[in-house]
């Protein structure tokens, strides 16, 4: 069993020195041949690559860094994106129902002409005193007195088929919901009463779902579907 002999750095830098180092094949054998000089190689490789790591680490660190903070500045940008749109399409969905309401409105004959004859729409001149009137009289509370006058439209003429005298109290909206059909069954029944008139709920949509267009039908609801 072989001793090892223990060298010191300056011993292994004396022998080293009678080496001719040319090539990389020259640094293996020497190495092969001295394996306490691969050890002292080692240490010195070794102990360089951990004083890199300190370095290496705050790089890294700051990269982490730099990247958690453009995440969240992205992150911030995306909410505020998401924030406009929604602002935009809420404007651009309230520009266009006003769009549509007044296109009903300025050629409401063309619509409600097709179940009325003589159909002529009733003016808030002709409608406030009696509204007025009815909430003087305790007949309309305060509140049902504002949402008659929030109605959109007020038609009256003759059903085509039987020549009957009717009044449609009409709710327009470009997207159809259920709340517009209950909103437009209260207002006329409200309506009925002052006019002392046969007055049928009906509302003026572009979108209606199958399932709501079913509902209308079921309540007595007029449904008109409109191009726009």
């Amino acid at each position: 069993m072989g001793v090892s002999v223990y060298k010191s750095s300056e011993e292994i830098e004396k022998e080293a020195e009678g080496y001719s180092i040319k090539t990389f094949a020259d640094i293996l054998r020497a190495l092969k041949a001295h394996p306490e000089w691969l050890e002292e190689l080692r240490k010195i490789i070794l102990t360089t690559e951990l004083l890199e790591l300190p370095r290496k680490f705050d790089e890294l660190i700051k990269r982490v860094d730099k990247i958690e903070k453009d995440v969240d500045v992205l992150k911030k940008d995306v909410e505020v994106l998401k924030k406009d749109v929604a602002y935009l399409k809420g404007e651009f969905g309230r520009f266009k129902g006003k769009d549509f309401e007044r296109t009903i409105r300025e050629k409401f004959y063309a619509y409600f002409g097709r179940v009325l004859r003589k159909a002529r729409r009733l003016e808030d001149k002709e409608l406030i005193p009696l509204l007025e009137q009815a909430e003087e009289e305790g007949k309309l509370a305060e509140d049902q007195f504002v949402s008659l006058l929030e109605l959109d439209l007020v038609v009256e003429g003759e059903i085509k088929a039987t020549k009957k005298p009717v009044v449609l109290a009409v709710e327009i909206s470009y997207s159809l919901y259920e709340k517009d059909l209950e909103r437009a069954i209260e207002r006329a029944d409200l309506l009925a009463g002052i006019l002392k008139k046969e007055v049928i709920p009906t509302v003026v949509a572009v979108e209606v779902k199958k399932e709501v267009e079913e509902l209308a039908e079921e309540k007595g609801v007029l449904l008109i579907k409109a191009q726009y």
